[in-house]
Parts: C-alpha cells; structure tokens; sequence
C-alpha cells in the first residue's frame, strides 16, 4: 500500500511540474521575443556586435574619399606623325632609322617639300593638319617648318613683306592655328629647332625664324627640340663634315648647305628621339588621347618609296632624294 501512495504521488507532482512548464513557457518565449525585436543587435554574439557597430558608426562618420584615379594606360604603339617641308621629309627619315627597332613607335611620313605657312595660296597647312587628324591617330607630332617661307605675305589683297609687323602677326596666327589643332588631337608636339646654314644670309633668316618658333612654342606650351651642336664645327657654326650619331667622321650636309645627308638626318632624329623618350619616362605621353583612326603603314610611309615626287627635280643628297635612302648606318 505504501508503494502505491509513493507512485501516486509522484505522479501526481510530474502533473503539477509539466502544469506549471505549461503554463510559464510561453510567457518566456513571448517576453524573448519581444525584447529581441526591440533590440535586434543583442541575438549577435558580442564581438559580431560590437564589430558591426564600429562598421556602421565608422561608415557614418567618415569622410568620403576621392575615387582613386584610374592608371595611366600607355598604348603598344605611337603614332609619331612627321609634318613640314623638305627638311622634315628628311628628318622623317633620320627618326625612322633611329627609332626603327622599336616597336612601340611607327614613324609616319606626313611632310611635303616646297611647302610653309607663307603662300596658303599653294599649300595651306593648316587645312592640310585637319584633314591630318581626322584620318590619322596623332599621338607624337614633329614639325620641321620654315626654309620654304622667306617670301612676302598676300592676306586680304594686302602685301607683306617678309618680316615686318604685319608680317610676323599673320605667320605668328598661322603657326598658332596649326599648334592648336595639333593640340586638339591630344598630341605631344616637337617643333625642331632650324640647324646652322651654309649660306650666312640664309642662316640669318632661318634664325629669325626659329626666335618666332620658340617664343610661339613656349606661349603654347610645346616642345621646343634645339639642334645646337649637330653637324657645326668647333666654333658651332656650319661644317659639311663631322661625327655621325656613333662618333665615325661622315659627310653630314648636302651641297646645298641647307639639307642633310642620311648620317645628318639621323642627328636630326636621334635629337628628337631623346626628348620624346625623355616624355615617356617622365609620363608625358603615358596616356595619349584617343583619336579617330588607327593608321595603317601605307606603303608611301614606308622607308625607300617615293610616290609623289617629281624625279626630274631631284639632286643627289638632298632630303628628296630617295635613291640614297637604302645606305644607311
């Protein structure tokens, strides 16, 4: 009997305790669950809520910074775009050798002979530039300009004699217009620097304009590629004949005293070459600005060919002169 009032009373207690689980567990879970959406950070451990804090907080109250500026992007190859006259026909060809091993640049010959920015009337460069830019891509500009322009000024029915003020203003205007466009294309220009002349009087000339090419280039923020010390004698003036690019005694000027011979040329080149390489590492031309047109190496562009020229003009060792184009160093 006693074993049986012991049983029944068990039983009876684990009613009253599962009772009272009943009753009081919902209440648990419904106040949890209140205080969990009042508060929903405390169902993350600690550290993850501390740590979610700090990233909100932080997210709020820091500056925001400047987005970082994208890299510069250097493209495989250059356009290097060669425009003047007979001299920069010829340069054309000294920084084609010069530069011929390296892939990273194709040298494109845009220049014509008997040209300037003196007779518009017979060829207008700076119509001839933008028609330039909008079928080639110009990353690198050379100008070679000015032997072909010691003659007077016809603007407007007026005559202008060569150098005076009115002069100086229209072709200090012509050179600007062709900066400008030059410019437009996001090219790095070089404007070469006239090298010393046979001839004095015609030396004297050439230097007069290259005081207009360097004051226009400094006021356009170009560069400026001075030939001081190319093909001149000890006193720097003129001398046919002198060290070539690799320090060996060759024939550097035409007859004329005015062009060159190859060996001159790739003085002419090498100078141009350096103060292009010298941009590149200092990241001026890292990001060329893209323009309309890829060029392709047409074969009038090609070293050797001669399209366009009149045969019967050409002299031996004069910058139109291809058949002397094959020899070089």
């Amino acid at each position: 009997m006693a074993g049986r009032a012991i049983a029944k009373s068990e039983v009876a207690e684990r009613k009253r305790a599962a009772l009272i689980l009943g009753l009081f567990l919902p209440l648990v879970f419904l106040a949890y669950a209140v205080a969990a959406s009042a508060q929903p950070m405390q169902l993350a451990p600690r550290s993850v809520e501390s740590a979610a804090l700090v990233q909100d907080v932080a997210a709020e109250t820091a500056p925001q910074a400047e987005p970082a500026p994208a890299p510069a992007v250097k493209r495989e190859r250059y356009n290097v775009v060669v425009l003047g006259d007979s001299l920069g026909d010829g340069t054309w060809a000294g920084l084609y050798h010069v530069l011929r091993q390296d892939k990273r640049f194709n040298v494109i010959k845009k220049s014509r002979v008997a040209t300037g920015f003196s007779r518009q009337d017979y060829f207008d460069w700076n119509a001839e530039v933008r028609s330039i830019a909008a079928e080639t891509r110009i990353d690198i500009a050379v100008v070679v300009m000015g032997t072909n322009d010691r003659q007077p000024i016809v603007e407007e029915g007026r005559r202008h004699a060569l150098f005076e003020p009115g002069w100086r203003d229209i072709y200090e205007r012509r050179v600007d217009d062709f900066t400008t466009t030059l410019k437009a294309t996001g090219a790095q220009i070089y404007w070469l620097e006239l090298p010393v002349m046979k001839s004095p009087r015609f030396g004297a000339d050439m230097a007069q304009f290259n005081g207009i090419f360097e004051a226009r280039a400094r006021a356009n923020g170009i560069t400026f590629v001075d030939t001081q010390g190319l093909a001149t004698g000890a006193d720097g003036g003129y001398t046919a004949y002198g060290p070539d690019r690799f320090g060996r005694t060759k024939l550097l000027r035409a007859e004329d005293g005015i062009h060159f011979t190859m060996p001159g040329y790739e003085l002419l080149g090498e100078r141009i070459a350096n103060a292009v390489l010298a941009d590149m590492d200092g990241g001026r031309i890292a990001a060329a600005q893209p323009a309309l047109y890829v060029a392709p190496e047409a074969p009038e562009e090609e070293a050797g060919k001669a399209a366009g020229y009149d045969m019967a003009d050409r002299r031996p060792g004069r910058s139109d002169d291809w058949l002397w184009l094959g020899a070089t160093n």
